[in-house]
């Protein structure tokens, strides 16, 4: 498992979108920088919102010049049905066996599926931020991924080639290692997130009397329930477009 770093160039590769047409990132990287989101899949609450979260604030990642593109173990037909459930504004891309996630070492081994993660990559190929979930709810401040595109020079000259590694559609459709889940339906989604943070006010108030242990605690349970709070408003936003 090579992984990857901050500074090092990245595997150039394609991969077909949700609507079975490759999608290059050298080809993407002409326009601008790539923002890659690696999730476990269409199953997983936080990655539903983590994307939402994403499409409803996508201006502001365009006002940037970010491309951004999701990556899962899904197959076309999975990611089509997420594109419209979110309404998302950017594609998402099936490495059915998940050996694009192996190869950056974002892989979750136990799950069978990649872990949350974001890799910023600049137009020369250098990969310039990257943020890898220890856990299904752990991801980066969307104020924290901003920051580091707005750090990124528009000047840096492209050196871009073609794919080294390369998926097309009939593998992703017949030979996907998804999971046997259920994908979330939209309407679960609200719900769920409700009752999460119904849950973190609780253990709030329960951590405040732990003395200074529960104080720091009580920083770690402030960051979810504002990223809770997020995928909530990123939800409703979506309602409203729906």
């Amino acid at each position: 498992m090579a992984g990857l770093d901050v500074g090092q160039k990245i595997t150039y590769f394609e991969l077909p979108d949700q609507q079975d047409y490759p999608w290059s990132l050298s080809g993407q990287l002409e326009m601008g920088p790539v923002m890659l989101i690696f999730y476990s899949g269409d199953w997983s609450p936080y990655c539903n919102g983590q994307l939402a979260s994403y499409a409803r604030r996508f201006e502001e990642f365009e006002k940037r010049g970010a491309q951004l593109a999701g990556i899962s173990v899904d197959p076309p037909a999975n990611n089509a049905n997420m594109v419209g459930k979110l309404l998302l504004p950017f594609p998402l891309l099936s490495d059915p066996e998940g050996e694009l996630a192996r190869l950056f070492g974002l892989w979750n081994v136990r799950e069978g599926v990649a872990a949350p993660s974001i890799v910023v990559v600049d137009q020369s190929g250098k990969v310039r931020y990257l943020y890898s979930g220890t856990d299904i709810a752990d991801r980066p401040r969307d104020e924290e991924i901003l920051s580091a595109l707005d750090g990124l020079d528009s000047g840096i000259e492209r050196l871009t080639d073609g794919p080294e590694f390369r998926v097309g559609a009939t593998q992703a459709a017949e030979s996907s290692v998804r999971p046997d889940r259920r994908a979330m339906d939209f309407e679960q989604l609200i719900p769920y997130y409700r009752g999460v943070y119904y849950t973190t006010e609780i253990l709030g108030e329960r951590l405040g009397g732990l003395g200074r242990a529960g104080k720091q605690a009580l920083g770690e349970l402030d960051a979810f329930q504002q990223l809770v709070s997020s995928y909530i408003e990123a939800l409703e936003e979506t309602i409203r477009l729906r």
